[in-house]
């Protein structure tokens, strides 16, 4: 059984992949206009949930298929969910940027509990 698995679907029928504790697992997806890596592996071959560690690179063109070392985010899995729900935030204008840099992140965690 694979400890990462991942579904590509396009114009044809699915197709997937799976990753092992050792291997990881990378993927890509291109346009013309840009493409995305990710790549899931565990931080010292540990497979639990604190140890989930998330890379994610882009590229303006089509060819990141072969840059698999692009680094623009590094960080545990939590990590990314938390920045992306800050990210969602600041988006909808519940928070400011200015605002968090004031503020730990105690606080603004405590804040969300609340409403």
């Amino acid at each position: 059984m694979s400890t990462f698995y991942g579904l590509v679907e396009g114009n044809r029928s699915c197709a997937t992949r799976g990753g092992s504790k050792n291997s990881g697992f990378r993927a890509s997806a291109q346009s013309y206009d840009g493409s995305i890596i990710v790549r899931l592996h565990y931080k010292d071959d540990e497979a639990k949930p604190e140890n989930l560690i998330v890379n994610i690179g882009t590229n303006d063109g089509s060819s990141c298929c072969t840059d698999w070392n692009s680094n623009d985010w590094n960080g545990t899995f939590k990590e990314l969910k938390e920045a992306l729900t800050l990210l969602k935030e600041i988006k909808e204008g519940k928070v400011s940027i200015t605002r968090h840099r004031e503020k730990s992140n105690k606080q603004l965690a405590l804040e969300r509990a609340l409403g």
